[in-house]
C-alpha cells in the first residue's frame, strides 16, 4: 500500500543522524541507502497490517487510531529485517520507526538483549527520531510521574519504549502499556537481536514429551509472544499491543527460520538489508582466508599457536596476548599522526571465555604487561625500540608507507602511560573510556548488538566443543564501518577458529544468496559450518536420531503413484529426449537444470513416508549447488528389474551402477528415475537422489541425514519431529545443511 516518505520525522531523522545529534555522524550517502531500504521495509509492514491486521488504520489517510475488533488474519504477521553483524540495523530500525510514525503508528517497543548498556546505546540511537518521545527502561521511575503528559504524547507525536528482555523490566513496561491504554494505536515491536532470549529455550522439552519438562514456555518467550501461565494470562507484549507488527531484527536468523511455519517466531516476510559503502564483514577479514594456502597469511588475522589458550592459565604473559597489546599502541600512535584521537580512545577487545574468572586473569595479564612496557619505556628505551619492532613489522604489512617507528615512540609512550583496562560483565557499570587507548576484557555481555566504536585489536581465543553458528557470529565485533581504519587492524584467533569464523561466513553468504532466489513457502537451507551447530537445540521441536553410515542414494519409501503426477513426469521427460531403455552406459542424459526441478516438483512422498526423499530438500540441494551446475544436470532412467513393492521399498540402485552415475555427474546430485512397466506408458515412478563422494552433509525435512562417502568421524546428528516441523543437524567433521521453510 501507498506510503508516505517525506513526512516530517523521516525528514528530521534524517538529517538528524546526518548531524550526528545522539550518535557518530553518518555520511549522507549511507543515511539516504538505509532509509531507501527502510522505506521499502515500511511499504511491506504498512502492507501486511493492512491486510492482516486491520484496514484504514495506518499509511496515507489512515486514522493512527486501532479498534477493539479482532484483527483481519488467523495469526499475526512476523516480519523479518536480516541484516549483517554491525552493518546499520539500528540505524535502518529508527528510520523504519520514523516511517512508521509519519504513516499512523503510534508506539513503538525496542527490545534488547538484557545488557544496561546496550539499552543506553540503543535509546540514545533512537533519540535521533525528531519528534516522537523515546523512553528507555533506566528510566521506570520518571515514567509514573508523567503518566497524563504522556498519554497525550500518545495521540499527538507519539512514543518509543526501549526495554530489556528482562523478566523484572518486561512486566513493568507491559503494565505502563496497559496504563496509558497502548492498544488503542497502531503499534510496533522491534525485537532487536530476536533470535536472542525470546525463543523459548523449553520448546524440545515440552514437545519431546519428557516427564519433568516445564509446563509453559520460558519467561521472556511468555512476556513477548504468548502468556499461558496462571495469574499471567494475556501478560505478553503482543497480546496486549493487540493491533501491531512484530519485527524481528538480527543478522543470525538460524533459531527463527528454523522455527516450525505456524510459529509466531518463523518470519512470514523478511527484508535483507544491505550494508552501504565502507562495511567490512566477513569478506574482508575471513573472504581470503585458505588454512591450506602455502603463502603466508594476510592482514588483518593474525594466527596465533594452538598452545596460547592453555598459556592463561601461567603466569607469564602469553606471547600472542602481549603481541596484540604491543600492535595496538602502535597501531594507534601512527593513527594520531594524522587524525585527531577519537572521543573515548582506540580500543582492543579480549574475549577468551564467558566466565568472569578468566576476565579477571586476562585483565591481570594485560596490566602487567602494560606496566613491563611503562617501565622499559621509561628505563630503557632502546630495548623498548626493539621491543616495538615485531609490531611496527606486522603493521607494515598493511601499511607500508607507516612513519618511522622512531617518530611513533613518543606517543607510544605516552598511550602506554595513560592506557586503561576495563572488565566488562554484568556486575560492572559501563566504562569511561580514556583518550587514549583502552582495553575492554569480557564475554557474553560483549558479544551480541553491543558497538564498540574505534576497536582496532581483537584477541579471540573462545572455544566450545560444539561451536554454535549464531553465537560466534555474533562475536564478531569487529565488522562494521571501519573501512579507514582496515589498515591499522588485526585479529588475533587460533587457526581453528579461523577456519570456523571463514565458514560461518561463507554459510551465512548462501543463505542470503539463496533467500534472495527463493520465494516465500520454499525451503530455505542453512549450510552449518564444521565443528558446529547452527544454534541452540532447546528452542527447537523434536528428538535426536543418531545416523550413521555413508549413504550413495536417498530416496523415499514410499511409491508415489499419483496417475496425473506419473503421467506429467513421462512428458517432461520425453520433451527432454531421456531414453527410456538405454544401455546402462549410455542412460545418463544432460538436461536442462530447469527440467530437473520440474521432474522434481512432481515428484512428492507421502506425508507420513519417513524415508530420505524430501522435494523441498532436493530443491534446496540443487539451488545450493546452482553454480555447480552451470545450468545443466544429468538424469537416469530405467525400469524396475523386480516389481515394486507399493507398501515399502527402498534404494534399488547396485554399487556398480552408482559408480557409473557418479562418472557422469561427478560435482552435483543426479536424479535417476526408475518406472514401472509399460515402457510406452508407465505406471509409477520411483526418484533416486546419488550424491557425489564429497558433498556436503544434508539435513532434510524428513529428518534424513546424508554423509560423504569416505569420512569418519563421530555420529551424525539430526532431529526427528512430526511432519512438517523442520529440523536441525551438525557434524564435526563437514559441512552440513538444515532445509527448513521460509
Amino acid at each position: 500500500m501507498p506510503i508516505r516518505h517525506d513526512g516530517p520525522v523521516t525528514s528530521g531523522t534524517r538529517a538528524n543522524l546526518i548531524a550526528g545529534l545522539r550518535s557518530a555522524p553518518m555520511s549522507e550517502s549511507a543515511v539516504d541507502s538505509i532509509l531507501a531500504q527502510a522505506g521499502r521495509f515500511t511499504e511491506v509492514i504498512a502492507d501486511s497490517y493492512e491486510r492482516e491486521i486491520a484496514a484504514g488504520e495506518v499509511g496515507i489517510g489512515g486514522t493512527g487510531k486501532a479498534s477493539e475488533e479482532p484483527i483481519l488474519a488467523a495469526r499475526s504477521p512476523t516480519s523479518l529485517l536480516y541484516g549483517r553483524v554491525q552493518s546499520g540495523k539500528t540505524a535502518a530500525m529508527v528510520l523504519t520507526a520514523a516511517l512508521a510514525f509519519d504513516n499512523g503508528f503510534r508506539i513503538v517497543m525496542v527490545l534488547t538483549a538484557d545488557n544496561v548498556e546496550l539499552v543506553r546505546q540503543t535509546s540514545d540511537r533512537f533519540r535521533d527520531l525528531d519528534g516522537p518521545r523515546v523512553l528507555s527502561t533506566g528510566e521506570l521511575t520518571e515514567w509514573a510521574a508523567a503518566e497524563d503528559e504522556l498519554v497525550d504524547d500518545v495521540a499527538r507525536c507519539g512514543l518509543v519504549f526501549v526495554c530489556a528482555k528482562n523478566a523484572v523490566r518486561l512486566p513493568q513496561v507491559l503494565r505502563f502499556l496497559q496504563r496509558i491504554n497502548a492498544a488503542a494505536y497502531p503499534s510496533i515491536i522491534f525485537d532487536d537481536e530476536a533470535d536472542a532470549a525470546t525463543p523459548d529455550t523449553t520448546l524440545q522439552a515440552r514437545t519431546s514429551g519428557r516427564a519433568n519438562a516445564p509446563a509453559y514456555a520460558s519467561t521472556i518467550n511468555r512476556r513477548i509472544i504468548e502468556n499461558t501461565r496462571p495469574g499471567e494470562e494475556g501478560e505478553s507484549a503482543q497480546e496486549i499491543l493487540t493491533h501491531r507488527m512484530y519485527v524481528q531484527v538480527t543478522a543470525t536468523p538460524y533459531v527463527l527460520f528454523l522455527q516450525r511455519s505456524s510459529s509466531p517466531l518463523h518470519p512470514t516476510a523478511t527484508c535483507l538489508l544491505d550494508p552501504g559503502t565502507g562495511y567490512c564483514g566477513g569478506d574482508r577479514f575471513f573472504g581470503q582466508f585458505d588454512p591450506d594456502a602455502a603463502q603466508g597469511l594476510q592482514p588483518p588475522l593474525v594466527l596465533v599457536p594452538d598452545r596460547e589458550y592453555t598459556l592463561l592459565n601461567r603466569r607469564p604473559v602469553p606471547p600472542a596476548l602481549a603481541a596484540s597489546v604491543e600492535f595496538l599502541l602502535v597501531a594507534a600512535a601512527t593513527l594520531a599522526q594524522t587524525r585527531p584521537w577519537p572521543r573515548g580512545g582506540y580500543k582492543h577487545l579480549s574475549h577468551t571465555s564467558p566466565r568472569v574468572a578468566q576476565h579477571e586473569l586476562i585483565a591481570d595479564h594485560i596490566e602487567r604487561h602494560l606496566g613491563m612496557l611503562r617501565t622499559e619505556l621509561r628505563d630503557d628505551p632502546t630495548a623498548a625500540y626493539a621491543r616495538f619492532g615485531s609490531a611496527y613489522a606486522e603493521l607494515q604489512r598493511s601499511l607500508p608507507a607507516a612513519p618511522p617507528l622512531t617518530e611513533l615512540m613518543q606517543m607510544i609512550t605516552a598511550s602506554a602511560r595513560q592506557a586503561q583496562v576495563f572488565r566488562i560483565n554484568a556486575g560492572t557499570d559501563s566504562p569511561a573510556y580514556g583518550p587514549r587507548v583502552n582495553f575492554l576484557v569480557g564475554g557474553n555481555i560483549l558479544g551480541r548488538g553491543l558497538t564498540i566504536d574505534d576497536l582496532l585489536v581483537t584477541y579471540y581465543l573462545r572455544q566450545a566443543q560444539v561451536s554454535q553458528m549464531d553465537t560466534v557470529l555474533q562475536h564478531a565485533r569487529m565488522y562494521g564501518y571501519r573501512d579507514a581504519l582496515m589498515p591499522y587492524t588485526r585479529v588475533y584467533l587460533p587457526r581453528q577458529l579461523a577456519i570456523l569464523f571463514k565458514d560461518i561466513h561463507d554459510s551465512e553468504q548462501t543463505l542470503r544468496g539463496i533467500y534472495q532466489r527463493r520465494q516465500s513457502g520454499e525451503v530455505v537451507p542453512i549450510q552449518i559450518a564444521r565443528r558446529s551447530r547452527a544454534t541452540r537445540p532447546g528452542a527447537l521441536e523434536g528428538n535426536e536420531r543418531v545416523y550413521e553410515g555413508r549413504i550413495g542414494q536417498v530416496s523415499p519409501h514410499f511409491i508415489i503413484n499419483d496417475p496425473d503426477r506419473v503421467r506429467e513426469v513421462s512428458r517432461l521427460l520425453a520433451v527432454a529426449n531421456v531414453p527410456l531403455t538405454a544401455e546402462r552406459d549410455q542412460r545418463a542424459t544432460t538436461v536442462d537444470i530447469d527440467v530437473i526441478r520440474s521432474l522434481v516438483e512432481q515428484l512428492e512422498a507421502r506425508p507420513e513416508d519417513a524415508g530420505r526423499w524430501s522435494t523441498e530438500a532436493v530443491l534446496g540441494l540443487i539451488d545450493v549447488h546452482e553454480e555447480e551446475y552451470d545450468g545443466e544436470g544429468i538424469v537416469y532412467v530405467r525400469a524396475f528389474e523386480l516389481e515394486p513393492d507399493e507398501e515399502r521399498t527402498r534404494g534399488r540402485l547396485s554399487g556398480p551402477e552408482i559408480e557409473i552415475i557418479r562418472q557422469a555427474s561427478p560435482n552435483v546430485p543426479a536424479l535417476v528415475l526408475l518406472y514401472w512397466k509399460p515402457t510406452e506408458d508407465p505406471i509409477l515412478w520411483y526418484p533416486t537422489l546419488v550424491l557425489p563422494r564429497d558433498i556436503s552433509t544434508v539435513v532434510d525435512a524428513k529428518m534424513a541425514v546424508i554423509k560423504p562417502q569416505g569420512i569418519k568421524g563421530s555420529p551424525w546428528v539430526a532431529r526427528q519431529e512430526t511432519p512438517g516441523f523442520d529440523r536441525i543437524g551438525y557434524s564435526r567433521n563437514m559441512p552440513t545443511y538444515v532445509f527448513c521453510p521460509s
